[in-house]
């Protein structure tokens, strides 16, 4: 027993060489007026949450028996996980509960087939986060890999990232040369909202070093074009792609040997394989973004005569599985109404939050990025708010909010008025480290969902998107009859493609209440209305669908107008559809059976013109000449084949704009 104070100087083997919780016991420990302090109290004292780490230090033997040497009395060693195992002691006196689970559900053979996650659920779990707690053992990651069963342990993250601004690197060269790169330290564009470790972009996972020095020259190439965020994600979603290539072809080295019939096995896999031998389905969607990126990065190569360019094109237009635009997912309304109801048991910053998004339908990071001085006023007094389109890198237009909205704003100004502003932007929902990020405020939503509990239509506990509060705020603005060209502009959507989106929900709602009017009997239409309903009743809704795609196009000798019933007359008549927007006007809708009487009347106008043109009526010819460049522009676009031909002309072409 030793009772006088130590020094490092005095431990039995480097201090480097004990873990990061060992040592900070190991100055407690050295101490004698705290050495023998309880439990809680040492640990409390090294700065730990909680009495399990101490337990966790005398997992090592060498440093059990050290802590006895010094005369603190340690609880008896823990049985061996190899002995339970073997049968030699009871699994319940070793194993903990998550590896007894496993213990059970391995001895059956099938079960070993099974993948991480689906044996992991199995078990009881949601992630497989448990699995790789309980392979951290090595007795049981060993007898694990005795089935058979390939078996690694989870990574441990090599070092932490800091929140908040970050300075940028002085020696870009020497940033680079690393595996993980923090984008923070290589460029100031990047959105503030999210957690420090959402920055990281991580190149370790590519093995051969002259590829790896490859992919990162490349992306280095193109941070003056991209944004952090979109670094992260392109290297995210070209991940399953390069492991899948070096998997097939370990000396490939370079894309210049790579050819064709290499390639397409790659491009069509189903699923793949990541560092930690976890199983990820591949759905059409991602594997037509990761073609479209590696699309990209090789014409780059090629443009700028890379020596590691492909040879030829290996990429065409069918690798991009066709798949239809997500629908946007308003809440539904018995859902809105149960969370408003508990608004007040959110944090405050999660309330000022949901308050202004649910009203203005502003993206996450939009809201969040707003300033201490977006609140203004306009002529007559009304609050609205000046805000910046992240995504789309612009000013946008004051949006007139309500009351409500307005007390959210100085409330949560006055919340934040003597917190630090350590990005200088004077953010209003800022914190001392940095900006109150997307991923606690999704946190707190899905929390109260759980404790109401809130639930959905289906009466399960609802699950939280922050997103879709925009598309709730989109969806409204559609069935309370506001225009779409209104909305766009609202939403400050790039185009009406989106937009258009909001309709489909709407379209919806319109075929349900109008098959509920059909079938109540109180709707009134002859022999027509008649066999409808009764097509409804036998469960055939294809005459239904037509009816209701329908009740909303204004019928036109050259097409079918958009413009929604509800809303105000159009103010500018049939003679502006082909020249409002500087061509045709975005609700005009004209197949290719329009083509003969657009024909028809382009050849009157090119005469009116004339006629305009000899007698000097220089504005009315001018007049003329708009209206036919936007007729001949609709011509062109109903002559392009079905998959190239816009949806507004009758065909498929989907557009490739991803915003919400």
């Amino acid at each position: 027993m030793v009772d006088r104070h130590l020094s490092t100087t005095d431990l039995p083997w480097p201090r480097e060489q004990l873990s990061k919780t060992q040592q900070q016991f190991v100055p407690l420990l050295l101490d004698p007026a705290t050495r023998h302090l309880p439990v809680e109290e040492l640990a409390h004292h090294a700065g730990l949450r909680s009495s399990a780490s101490w337990y966790m230090a005398l997992r090592d033997a060498a440093f059990r028996s050290w802590v006895e040497q010094l005369g603190r009395p340690c609880p008896p060693p823990r049985p061996s996980v190899a002995d339970a195992l073997a049968g030699r002691i009871p699994i319940e006196q070793a194993l903990t509960a998550a590896q007894q689970h496993f213990w059970r559900l391995l001895q059956d053979p099938d079960n070993r087939q099974l993948s991480r996650l689906d044996l992991c659920r199995k078990a009881g779990y949601a992630t497989d986060h448990q699995w790789y707690e309980s392979v951290q053992d090595p007795a049981f990651r060993a007898w694990v890999r005795s089935l058979g069963i390939k078996c690694t342990r989870m990574p441990k993250r090599a070092y932490r990232l800091d929140p908040g601004p970050i300075p940028l690197a002085e020696d870009l060269d020497a940033e680079w040369a690393q595996d993980r790169i923090d984008i923070r330290r290589i460029t100031s564009d990047y959105p503030k909202h999210n957690n420090a470790g959402e920055y990281l972009i991580d190149f370790s996972c590519i093995q051969t070093p002259a590829l790896k020095a490859l992919i990162k020259w490349y992306f280095r190439a193109r941070v003056s074009s991209w944004s952090g965020h979109t670094m992260s994600v392109a290297l995210s979603t070209l991940k399953p792609l390069l492991l899948e290539l070096e998997r097939r072809y370990p000396g490939l080295d370079s894309f210049a040997s790579l050819t064709r019939d290499m390639l397409e096995p790659v491009l069509a896999m189903t699923g793949w394989i990541d560092t930690m031998e976890r199983y990820h389905e591949v759905t059409p969607y991602r594997r037509g973004r990761s073609a479209a990126i590696l699309k990209a990065m090789f014409t780059y190569m090629q443009r700028h005569q890379w020596p590691e360019a492909p040879r030829q094109f290996l990429i065409y237009d069918e690798d991009f599985p066709k798949h239809s635009r997500p629908k946007p997912r308003p809440i539904p309304a018995m859902v809105m109404e149960q969370l408003l109801a508990h608004l007040e048991a959110l944090p405050p910053y999660s309330q000022h939050l949901l308050q202004i998004m649910s009203v203005m339908g502003l993206r996450t990071v939009d809201a969040l990025h707003l300033t201490e001085e977006c609140l203004e006023y306009d002529a007559s007094g009304d609050p609205r708010v000046r805000w910046y389109n992240v995504k789309m890198k612009r000013e946008v237009r004051p949006l007139p909010v309500t009351r409500e909205v307005e007390t959210a704003i100085v409330a949560q100004r006055d919340l934040v008025k003597d917190v630090p502003d350590v990005h200088g932007q004077r953010y209003l929902f800022r914190t001392a480290t940095g900006l109150y990020t997307y991923q606690r405020f999704c946190a707190h939503l899905n929390t109260l969902a759980r404790q109401v509990p809130i639930l959905g239509p289906d009466g399960q506990v609802f699950r939280f998107r922050p997103h879709e509060l925009r598309h709730t705020v989109g969806t409204d603005m559609i069935n309370n009859g506001m225009g779409l060209a209104d909305v766009m502009t609202y939403l400050d959507h790039q185009s009406p493609e989106m937009t258009r989106n909001y309709a489909l929900i709407y379209d919806e709602t319109l075929k349900r209440k109008f098959k509920e009017l059909v079938l109540s009997g109180r709707a009134v239409g002859g022999l027509a209305l008649h066999a409808l309903r009764e097509q409804i009743t036998t469960g055939d809704e294809s005459e239904l669908d037509w009816v209701v795609a329908n009740l909303r196009k204004l019928s036109l000798p050259w097409g079918q107008c958009l413009h929604h019933a509800k809303a105000p007359k159009c103010p500018y008549g049939q003679n502006m559809c082909f020249t409002k927007d500087n061509g045709p006007c975005h609700k005009l809708v004209a197949t290719p059976e329009h083509a003969p009487v657009i024909v028809a009347t382009l050849e009157d106008l090119r005469k009116s013109r004339q006629v305009a043109e000899e007698h000097g009526w220089e504005l009315y010819a001018n007049d003329l000449g708009d209206q036919i460049h936007g007729m001949e522009q609709v011509l062109r676009e109903l002559e392009l084949p079905a998959d190239e031909r816009p949806k507004n002309r009758g065909g498929r072409k989907a557009t490739n704009e991803t915003e919400h």
